[in-house]
């Protein structure tokens, strides 16, 4: 091995951090970046942006097969999924290409490999040794191995690119986000799905009222059996026959493929951590402090891999953080109080804040509203009845502790509650706006009112 080089940064993983690998880079500081796969980490090539993608081509089919409700008659004559396929696996094609330019462009040193450390901030990667001030992990993470692994099953990674020809019929594993926006797209497209969850729940994590109004949604598109463990399952002849027990039950299931998406784990294991100091917690991620700093100074964790939000938006506001702190001297800790979420499937959920449950745990004094959207003409007219708005608010100071909905456009609503909690976190600057009326937003107008309201009633 060479001698070592040294940096003034370096960043282990290219997904989001490679952002602050080319801010560091324009701004003089000698900056190497490694990654042993494509550019862009799993958002671009795995995850958010090709599911979602996905889940464009599933809403237009539930609009035409939905179109009823609206007295229009329509009949879809078709459905193309080897067409849906193949453009998702067209933007993925190129997703590697752009990274990489943007890293040349900015004067990044660009290293394609396997980075492992050697000591405490000395990196091995191509038989080259490498040292810095400072090094970012940002190495992401990876579904958890399924069972049955030998079998040509897929995950979550292994789904993209979509190479071969569509399934005619499939099986989902795990009732969490990832596998309820997945069956949600490949039922909405015409592939027949089933989907099974261990628990007695889908989203777990969920506000329970918002959860059971989903999982009513949900199962009237996808076939859904909860209490659902997997026993066996066989690979014959381009077919997978999977043996459940359900509610004691065994059953037996046939599909064209099946698909796993039972959690994830961070990508930690060939970097030799040991040799470092760091510490991990019991699931393995890496362990930081409100400046994103590990035990061992100068090396710091972002994204997925240390575990705190598993979001990709949390990945870049972290990236974001490192790079006012590295670049602009920043000493503030981070604060990540307000990081929400969303699931898109049909229906779509989205939540910022704490669940009902983790609010009564808390002892916090608390009023809760839980409204549906029809005070809304906009929302009427999409011809539902069950999207679902939940605020939950201290009865001592209007404070919103969460806000949960399930609904059309749900992610896109919450975001004006979002903005409220974090300029001034008080439910009556949602009440005492001026809404365009009659928009989908009038939704959160009238729970908030109903909030404010019971909040005075509450107070002696």
């Amino acid at each position: 091995m060479s001698s070592v080089e040294t940096f003034d940064l370096i960043v282990v993983g290219g997904g989001r951090a490679s952002v602050l690998a080319a801010a560091a880079a324009q701004a003089g500081l000698k900056t190497a970046l490694i990654e042993e796969r494509t550019l862009g980490g799993t958002c671009p090539n795995r995850g958010c942006v090709p599911s979602k993608l996905l889940i464009g081509f599933a809403e237009a089919a539930r609009h035409a097969r939905e179109s009823g409700r609206h007295f229009i008659d329509t009949e879809i004559q078709n459905i193309d999924t080897k067409r849906i396929f193949d453009s998702v696996d067209d933007y993925i094609g190129g997703v590697d290409g752009r990274y990489e330019t943007r890293m040349l462009d900015a004067g990044v040193e660009l290293i394609r490999g396997e980075a492992s450390f050697t000591g405490e901030k000395t990196l091995s990667v191509n038989d080259r040794s490498l040292t810095a001030e400072r090094i970012v992990l940002a190495t992401g993470s990876h579904p958890t191995d399924p069972p049955f692994k030998e079998l040509p099953v897929w995950t979550s990674d292994s789904l993209f690119p979509l190479d071969g020809d569509p399934p005619k019929s499939i099986l989902v594993v795990g009732g969490g986000f990832i596998g309820c926006e997945m069956a949600s797209f490949f039922a909405g497209v015409g592939i027949e799905t089933h989907l099974f969850a261990r628990g007695d729940r889908l989203l777990g994590r969920e506000d329970s009222d918002i959860e059971s109004v989903f999982q009513t949604e949900f199962s009237k598109s996808v076939s859904t059996h909860c209490h659902a463990n997997l026993t066996d399952l066989v690979y014959e002849e381009g077919r997978f026959i999977a043996t459940f027990t359900i509610h004691g039950e065994s059953v037996t299931f046939e599909a064209e493929r099946i698909l796993f998406a039972i959690g994830r784990k961070p990508n930690t294991e060939r970097l030799n951590l040991e040799r470092t100091g760091l510490e991990t917690n019991s699931r393995g991620f890496i362990t930081v402090d409100d400046h994103l700093q590990t035990q061992v100074p100068g090396i710091y964790a972002a994204g997925d891999v240390n575990g705190r939000y598993m979001l990709q938006h949390a990945a870049t506001y972290e990236v974001r953080y490192l790079r006012s702190q590295f670049l602009k001297g920043n000493t503030e800790p981070i604060d990540e109080c307000l990081i929400a979420h969303a699931v898109f499937s049909h229906p779509e959920v989205a939540s910022v804040g704490l669940t009902e449950e983790e609010v009564k745990a808390s002892g916090t004094p608390y009023v809760s509203v839980f409204e549906d959207w029809l005070a809304s003409a906009r929302a009427m007219a999409m011809r539902v009845d069950y999207p679902r708005i939940k605020l939950l608010v201290s009865v001592e100071d209007y404070s919103i502790l969460g806000c949960h909905l399930v609904g059309p456009e749900s992610c896109t609503l919450i975001h004006q509650v979002l903005a409220v909690m974090h300029l001034k976190n008080d439910v009556r600057e949602l009440a005492d706006m001026i809404y365009i009326h009659p928009g989908l937003n009038e939704c959160i107008l009238a729970a908030a009112v109903k909030a404010v309201a019971e909040v005075k009633k509450a107070t002696p």
